[in-house]
């Protein structure tokens, strides 16, 4: 991604671009995202891409281990270029109830939707920081009955919050560069909650988990309702999916045994060909191919 981002032109690559990370864990991608756009030692200022990364994690315990995770591991330059934030993302609002085990196996599995209004200041200030006491998490168990009531907005709505005077962490209409989505099953939800932010395709890249031959069908036709396409991620190949012209019926068989990743990028835009032509620079069949989706 940072490749694409380079070969856009001098003026482009100077402007910031947005990253969200929803469903962030204990902030290794935190780290990872933040450190792959670093700028580059020896070179002049534009291969420095400035970014805005916002890393979502529902969980209290586990946004508590990624607040100390970043705290301890990042410069004081990439502190200001991240925001971390303990709500859920989906495509209702409320306080919903997540499982909350204190690992990477919590997901939302209430309903209580409220419409909760856009975030404050000082819901942001409290969002951004650790609920626990110092200490307290450190003899903690793992418990796969606790439960948490969890903020819960629409990826739409907290970037609406988040342009607003006086937050001001995403300027309006600014690039959301890539959207990562890793929720344990609800990465629909949290699309079905991006509606304004597609159609107005502010939204470059979205990757995405896949669990189930299920959900990949429905996240394909969702998004091809908004102008993108989606592929399954392998190894050297991006596999298109879409209903009309590359569905593999055998999927239609809903086996939920396996886990793999998709992504989605805008249809025929030209980062959507870029990223194609490099996946498949070892690929002679392939690297020149992308005009038949």
């Amino acid at each position: 991604f940072r490749s694409i981002l380079y070969r856009r032109g001098w003026s482009e690559n100077r402007s910031r671009k947005v990253i969200i990370d929803v469903g962030a864990n204990s902030g290794d991608d935190t780290l990872s995202i933040l450190k792959s756009f670093q700028p580059i030692l020896q070179m002049c200022h534009p291969y420095s891409i400035p970014i805005q990364l916002i890393s979502v994690e529902p969980s209290p315990k586990v946004f508590c281990e990624m607040t100390d995770t970043v705290s301890t591991k990042l410069g004081e330059e990439d502190s200001r270029n991240s925001l971390l934030l303990n709500v859920a993302l989906s495509d209702k609002t409320g306080h919903l109830i997540f499982a909350d085990p204190g690992n990477e196996g919590g997901k939302l599995i209430g309903d209580n939707y409220t419409t909760l209004a856009k975030m404050t200041l000082g819901e942001l200030e409290s969002f951004s920081h650790c609920k626990y006491e110092d200490g307290e998490l450190t003899d903690m168990p793992i418990d796969n009955g606790r439960k948490s009531a969890v903020p819960t907005y629409t990826l739409d709505l907290l970037l609406s919050s988040l342009e607003e005077p006086g937050l001001d962490k995403v300027h309006r209409d600014e690039e959301i560069f890539v959207v990562k989505i890793d929720t344990e099953g609800h990465d629909y939800n949290v699309l079905l909650g991006a509606k304004d932010l597609l159609r107005r395709k502010r939204i470059t890249f979205i990757i995405f988990e896949v669990w189930s031959n299920h959900f990949v069908k429905l996240i394909a036709q969702y998004m091809m309702q908004y102008d993108y396409q989606c592929f399954l991620l392998t190894k050297d190949t991006l596999v298109p999916v879409q209903e009309q012209d590359w569905w593999y019926f055998h999927m239609d068989n809903f086996t939920r045994g396996w886990w793999g990743n998709g992504l989605c990028g805008i249809k025929g835009s030209n980062d959507m060909q870029l990223l194609w032509r490099m996946y498949h620079s070892d690929n002679l069949k392939l690297i020149n191919s992308y005009d038949l989706l």
